[in-house]
């Protein structure tokens, strides 16, 4: 049952390619959609860019990116005296192990592991693509069979090397299983902290799963065949294929806060924690933005010219669709800011308490400069050792509450917040897909999409730091 939704995806893709290319049969083997219509002349598909980096290597490229980015945060995790593959139990919580320095925190971390497989991901794409690209048409750069098949290679000699035993295998082995438990359908399984993390890495790459659709597109013509040109590709970024990818990872994190919901157990006679169910609310927000974007770029084509009746009930309709996109954009947006920092990241910025007077602990100070470590017994009755803290960490900041320790340097968490709130902005209007031209195109969303896994890897660092400090009891 794990992998029901996976193989339910699949199914739908190669049912819905079949009949794109009876579609396109019809026509003429490998004839293509003509550009949509209804835009700005001006705004062309990014054809040059398409074919010097195609969708097929742009997923790779991102996949390599996510990876080697993890692996920088289980670095520097491990650097600040945390270590996520060191405990055992259900919550895979960090523990302090010293190091004696980079080479030692790169080693115990694993994030080594992670950078070898982030370089081999690199290093095929770049032998594959040159191939690709020496395949190509030499007068338009244009795709050919040859050129289709290296990108078909490409993804297929990835695929083997992840299903294949390797030096890296347990590395390969620990995802494929963490993936296997976030795709599960159950309403009842426990929920794991691993499992939240890669969950909300995975919307993160919301919007390559839009290039993945692209590949999958590439991969069946290939077995047709037919040669892919980028007018098709265009055509079926407009796909209903697309949005409905872009909602998988938003429905499996929305899964995820259902079952930790119900899956919670009340304090003595208190009623369960409805905090699961706004987090769900959060994720579900995502789909209006997602659905709406995709009616307005199939809507141009719905119109009739000449019959001024209807032009005007189109232009009504899509005027209030566009204004409920933008309400959807920014409650998302906004919901979404606010709860990174206020209960992924623990910080009381944004809280009506934060305003009020400056606030005097009268705490006994936890972290002091001393050679021991603090061990905190955790509710399954292991220890969760923690490296030693400076005494600035529990200095009074409308950041946090003395109560709660402040480790790093305030000009830290203002920095962080500055990029997650620009990106976040950003990353909304890259779920949209009838936007896309705002953003330079094909290589503008590759930038974004970027960007947004820089920012997923920032906010990884603060999720982690945020846990260990509700770990302790504060």
């Amino acid at each position: 049952m794990a992998f029901g939704l996976p193989r339910l995806l699949i199914l739908l893709v190669a049912a819905h390619v079949r009949c794109v290319y009876a579609q396109n049969s019809t026509t003429g083997a490998g004839a293509a959609a003509p550009l949509p219509t209804g835009e700005p002349a001006w705004l062309e598909y990014d054809a040059p860019f398409a074919q010097f980096l195609p969708p097929v290597f742009r997923v790779l490229l991102m996949m390599a990116l996510g990876i080697a980015g993890f692996g920088v945060d289980l670095h520097i995790l491990q650097r600040w005296g945390m270590n996520l593959w060191s405990t055992s139990g259900p919550t895979r919580l960090p523990v302090h192990r010293p190091v004696d320095g980079p080479h030692d925190a790169m080693r115990e971390s694993g994030a080594i592991s992670l950078y070898l497989l982030a370089g081999i991901h690199v290093g095929w794409m770049l032998v594959c693509w040159m191939l690709y690209r020496s395949s190509t048409d030499p007068v338009n750069s244009a795709r050919t069979l040859v050129a289709q098949a290296w990108e078909v290679f490409a993804l297929g000699g990835l695929l083997a090397f992840w299903l294949v035993p390797n030096p890296l295998w347990h590395v390969q082995r620990v995802a494929m299983r963490l993936l296997s438990r976030i795709f599960s359908v159950s309403l009842l399984q426990p929920i794991q902290f691993s499992d939240v993390i890669l969950a909300d890495v995975l919307t993160s790459f919301a919007k390559v799963l839009g290039d993945v659709w692209l590949s999958v597109v590439i991969v069946l013509y290939s077995v047709y065949g037919v040669p892919v040109n980028e007018r098709l590709l265009w055509a079926q970024q407009s796909s209903i294929a697309v949005p409905l990818l872009i909602s998988v990872p938003y429905l499996v994190r929305l899964r995820q806060c259902i079952s930790e919901y119900r899956t919670a157990s009340p304090l003595g006679r208190q009623t369960r924690s409805t905090r699961p169910l706004y987090n769900a609310l959060k994720y579900a927000s995502a789909f209006p933005v997602i659905w709406l974007s995709a009616w307005q770029r199939k809507t141009p084509d719905t119109q009739v010219p000449g019959e001024p009746g209807h032009h005007a009930l189109f232009v009504s309709v899509h005027g209030l669709v566009q204004a409920l996109w933008l309400v959807a954009v920014l409650f998302n947006t906004l919901f979404s800011f606010w709860w990174d920092l206020t209960n992924d990241w623990g910080l009381d910025l944004l809280l009506p308490s934060s305003f009020t007077a400056a606030r005097t602990a009268h705490l006994p100070t936890l972290h002091r400069r001393t050679e021991t470590r603090t061990q905190v017994l955790r509710d399954e009755g292991e220890a969760l050792e923690m490296a030693p803290r400076p005494t600035h960490a529990r200095r009074g900041s409308i950041l946090r509450v003395p109560e709660k320790p402040l480790p790093l340097p305030s000009s830290v968490y203002y920095m962080l917040i500055v990029v997650n709130l620009a990106l976040r902005f950003t990353w909304s209007l890259k779920l949209s897909s009838h936007l896309q031209y705002l953003v330079e195109w094909q290589r503008g969303l590759l930038l974004l999409e970027a960007l947004e896994v820089v920012r997923r890897t920032a906010w990884i660092l603060l999720r982690v730091e945020w846990e260990l400090v509700k770990r302790e009891g504060l």
